[in-house]
């Protein structure tokens, strides 16, 4: 079993981290004219429409790494940096993307190919961010 200090950290930090990429990758892309004045409004607007999916992602990415608990000797065992990112990525994305869909469909929310891939890439960053770290921390208290 995974820590309570560690499963409520994999938790928040998702929910933090996902929507801020998300607001990130807005901005690299490039405002309309009419938003460009308004950076904060933007931004709670992210939070406000990605906050949910980004929960539940990092809920889905807790029970992902419970589930691999018994093979995080084959990640740590020496660290391995290249498969814990690879790890993160592959499951940010998949979390992420399954949790917008399945947000969006509850909440009967205008849906697109656009918020999946936004979600996608958002995920696949915050796993590829978060897992080499939670992993390590894993290790040393295993």
């Amino acid at each position: 079993m995974i820590p309570g200090r560690i499963s409520l950290r994999i938790v928040l930090s998702f929910m933090l981290l996902s929507p801020l990429i998300t607001f990130g990758m807005i901005t690299f892309r490039g405002l309309p004219s009419f938003a460009t004045g308004h950076l904060s409004d933007v931004l709670v607007w992210v939070y406000q429409v990605t906050w949910i999916p980004a929960l539940l992602s990092g809920i889905l990415l807790w029970r992902v790494l419970a589930g691999i608990k018994p093979w995080l000797f084959f990640f740590v065992e020496p660290f391995d940096f290249g498969r814990c990112f690879s790890l993160g990525a592959v499951t940010g994305a998949v979390v992420e993307a399954l949790s917008t869909w399945g947000w969006r469909a509850i909440s009967r929310h205008p849906f697109s190919s656009f918020w999946i891939a936004g979600a996608t890439l958002s995920g696949s960053v915050a796993g590829a961010i978060l897992m080499p770290a939670l992993l390590r921390k894993l290790s040393k208290l295993s």
